[in-house]
């Protein structure tokens, strides 16, 4: 659907650099990245309103790298939803169509279902400044789908709406996608919205994709430590590469007291390289006598402190023998279930060897 090769742009001081990205047909990608890295002024560059220093932008095959604005038939929601205030909603949805001469009953029809889809039907008269933050979302939405567009852009739509309307319109436009088959680009620093919208997830930091892949590949298994610091995983400890054959990877990591073995990869480091080894929070275990260890599993024992996290438990554990802290998931029933207190000491956790990863240092 839409192909981003080798593209190089520049807004004011900042440079967008060598950007490779596939959208499939009929899937939601996300562009998950910090503030400041370059998001907007990708999705600039596609739409037309940045020029390219380089490379190109394929769009079905079809090259519109320098076409203009209104030839490329996308579809655009900003971060400032910019609705005309002069014309009503319904004035505002049909808009684009309109301007395009399209007749009104090839696209009535559409438009019909999404307002019934969207709720904004009671609207339709009405003006931007009487609606709410949540409405003027929905107006927005339906106008930049009611032209038919070959592929729609969202530029962190909902980063303005309170959690539970945020929540809400996700489920709204996965119902849309699913129902349209629509190709969504979504550029976001919600890693959340990302991951419940998207499949596919490419990470930008300072102007330059980091990794892409699905969702839960990139998550599980970050390509170096400012992906992995991105998302948000902070059980990362230094390791140094001791060994390697055709099969496996040796990782020493002192820091933790564990020597482990990786599969062994296409990029895999020569012995004495520095690499990072990791574990995701959710794949720490707790262990106890009515709960023992599996095999290969290392242990460690120490003291915890308790954090609520939203009905889950955010465990923060400090080993007994060195300065090592590391994160842990467990649910409330967890929790009950190991009697376990604010400050408590002698917990043992168990790191599975299986859930380890590892990368090189950035």
């Amino acid at each position: 659907m839409l192909r981003v090769e080798s593209l190089s742009t520049v807004s004011g001081d900042f440079h967008l650099q060598n950007i490779d990205l596939k959208v499939e047909e009929g899937e939601c990608h996300a562009v998950l990245g910090p503030s400041g890295s370059g998001k907007s002024t990708l999705l600039n560059a596609i739409l037309g309103m940045l020029p390219c220093n380089q490379g190109c932008i394929k769009l079905r095959g079809v090259d519109i790298t320098h076409q203009p604005i209104e030839q490329r038939g996308l579809g655009y929601l900003p971060q400032q939803i910019g609705l005309f205030p002069h014309l009503t909603v319904y004035g505002n949805i049909s808009y684009s169509a309109r301007a395009r001469g399209v007749a009104a009953e090839i696209f009535q029809p559409l438009l019909d279902r999404l307002v019934d889809a969207t709720g904004i039907g009671e609207m339709l008269s009405r003006y931007p400044n009487t609606l709410s933050g949540g409405e003027r979302q929905r107006v927005a939405l339906v106008r930049a789908l009611a032209s038919q567009p070959r592929m729609v852009l969202l530029d962190e739509p909902f980063t303005a709406l309170n959690e539970s309307l945020r929540r809400e319109l996700w489920w709204l436009m996965r119902e849309l996608q699913t129902q349209h088959g629509l190709t969504i680009l979504l550029v976001t620093h919600n890693l959340t919205e990302a991951y419940f919208l998207a499949d596919t997830i490419s990470i930008l930091i300072d102007g330059a994709i980091k990794q892409t892949g699905h969702k839960v590949e990139v998550y599980s298994r970050p390509a170096t430590n400012t992906v992995a610091r991105f998302l948000g995983i902070s059980n990362l400890w230094d390791g140094t590469v001791i060994g390697h054959d055709d099969d496996s990877l040796i990782v020493n990591c002192p820091t933790i007291g564990l020597t482990a073995s990786f599969p062994n990869s296409a990029n895999t480091p020569t012995i004495s390289s520095a690499v990072t080894v990791g574990i995701l929070a959710e794949h720490v275990n707790l262990r106890d006598e009515a709960h023992p260890p599996k095999p290969n599993e290392h242990l460690l024992t120490g003291q915890i402190r308790l954090l609520d996290f939203r009905g889950r438990w955010l465990i923060q554990f400090h080993h007994e023998s060195s300065h090592l802290v590391l994160e842990l998931h467990a649910a409330q029933r967890t929790v009950e279930a190991f009697g376990l207190a604010n400050g408590q000491t002698g917990v043992t956790v168990g790191l599975p060897e299986s859930a380890l990863f590892w990368m090189p240092h950035d």
